[in-house]
């Protein structure tokens, strides 16, 4: 290896070391051991990849989708740890009558073994979490987080040296994100775990000196007038105001906040979105909702159907909306979270007419962001984002679960997609670590993909870095106007 790509590694292990005052439990040994595994993937790259890895490493980042993040996984266990990170462990709670699970998880033992003897849970956690442990993803995360906590590379002493860290985990959270230079994060406070302006407030304050900017999610509305039984005009009328007030900070806000885009999870329920402006069609949606509301079908597509052409109607509101303030709209796409989601609705191609968002014979324009980079149908999403030019591309839930292969990845995506559209995001969720990793790998397969650009002559190394200040930073503030 040369002095060079030495230097690297130690300051790569500089920068990940714990500040001083924190819980370091990193060992002489422990420290060679990570630094072995970052000297053996620097050694297999490129030597122009240690010049664009060591820029991009040190620059800033902006998380273009994201989560909120509370103190309920401040301690935890090996087997709950792995279930809070992965996308499988969503449907656990369906495997059992509503509300079973939930009751396991937070009953004394009297109550868990009740519950355990009539529906056998602790045997199903444990097979679906014992596979996932056996993911090349939970061991590769293992080992890194090792590095970062320094431990021994094992999933018990890394969640035992985790939990130590638990103990003032809001500096712990800090630590996280201080380390991979987050800037800015956009706060998708649609999915927060029922919890409320309070929660939001302690993670943003948390992990300041990065700020946070919220989204509203047109989903948030809908729970709150889908049970009221008024006249689909009090209706209309009451879901406008709804949505303005949380765009523009007004009342209540989004959380006591303004909100400076959208969200819709509209794609995962009904498959192909068409603009809706009928408002016959959306009444009798409306008016058979208030018919079905309290005895909805028990299968996913029917009961998704009872209201499609409300759905549709409130999205093209939405949409107008947006357009109107020339601020984004993140849409649900690729990914999957079961058992709510229909897998097979996801095709980012079916957001082409939002895309075009066409009306007397003119596309419009609105700002579209899929999200989750389509994945598993990244080739579509990045060529949507290429032919329209209002359709912005975003790296989340790929990044970072496909973790090595991301190299590929970006590559496929920066083939078509401009750099200028291309903005790096994590959807983290429930774990911390979720935001540390995503950017740790993000930098590190975006470095490598880079490179190759460089090395193939297509880019200048001059290039490559402003494509990743792009990418990591520059395009999110730009669209969303962050000052």
């Amino acid at each position: 290896m040369s002095i060079v790509a030495s230097d690297l590694c130690t300051h790569l292990l500089r920068k990940q070391k714990p500040e001083p005052g924190a819980n370091d439990r990193m060992t002489h040994q422990n420290r060679s051991r990570h630094l072995e595994a970052v000297q053996l993937f620097i050694s297999r790259q490129h030597p122009e990849f240690m010049k664009v890895f060591e820029v991009v490493n040190d620059l800033p980042m902006d998380d273009t989708h994201c989560h909120l993040i509370t103190d309920r996984d401040a301690v935890t266990t090996p087997q709950r740890y792995i279930e809070r990170i992965s996308l499988a462990g969503y449907a656990i709670e369906s495997y059992f009558p509503q509300g079973v699970y939930e009751r396991w998880v937070n009953g004394d033992d009297a109550t868990r073994y009740e519950l355990n003897r009539s529906f056998d849970i602790q045997s199903k956690v444990d097979g679906i979490t014992r596979d996932i442990a056996e993911s090349v993803f939970m061991k590769f995360l293992v080992k890194e987080l090792s590095g970062f906590l320094g431990c021994e590379p094992k999933l018990d002493v890394v969640i035992e040296a985790r939990n130590e860290r638990g103990r003032d985990y809001w500096s712990y959270v800090n630590s996280l994100f201080r380390d991979v230079g987050y800037e800015n994060v956009m706060l998708d406070t649609g999915y927060a775990e029922g919890c409320g302006a309070e929660e939001i407030a302690r993670f943003e304050e948390a992990i300041l000196p990065c700020r946070t900017n919220r989204l509203a999610r047109i989903e948030m509305i809908q729970r709150e007038l889908f049970p009221l039984d008024i006249s689909f005009d009090e209706y209309e009328q009451r879901f406008l105001s709804r949505m303005r007030e949380m765009l523009d900070g007004s009342g209540e806000g989004n959380y006591g906040k303004k909100s400076y885009g959208m969200k819709s999870y509209l794609l995962p329920l009904i498959g192909l979105i068409r603009p809706l402006y009928d408002r016959a069609l959306a009444q009798a949606s409306w008016q058979n909702l208030r018919k079905s509301f309290h005895d909805m079908p028990r299968d996913r597509e029917a009961s998704y159907a009872v209201a499609k052409d409300l759905r549709q109607y409130n999205f093209t509101l939405a949409l107008e909306e947006c357009l109107r303030r020339d601020i984004p709209m993140q849409i649900h796409t690729g990914d999957g979270e079961p058992p709510s989601v229909i897998l097979r609705n996801q095709d980012p191609f079916y957001l082409e007419e939002v895309c075009r968002f066409d009306r007397d014979g003119v596309m419009r324009m609105p700002k579209i962001i899929p999200l989750h980079a389509g994945y598993p149908s990244v080739g579509k999403a990045a060529w949507l984002s290429h032919l329209y030019p209002n359709c912005y591309f975003e790296l989340s839930i790929m990044t970072p679960f496909v973790h090595q292969s991301l190299f590929q990845r970006y590559m496929q995506v920066m083939e078509v997609v401009p750099l200028s559209k291309i903005m790096y995001a994590s959807d983290a969720y429930h774990i911390p670590e979720l935001y540390w990793l995503s950017g740790l790998w993000g930098k590190r397969y975006l470095a490598q993909a880079l490179t190759e650009h460089v090395v193939g002559g297509s880019l200048s190394f001059d290039e490559a870095i402003e494509g990743a200040r792009m990418i990591l930073y520059k395009n999110n503030r730009s669209l969303y106007r962050l000052n």
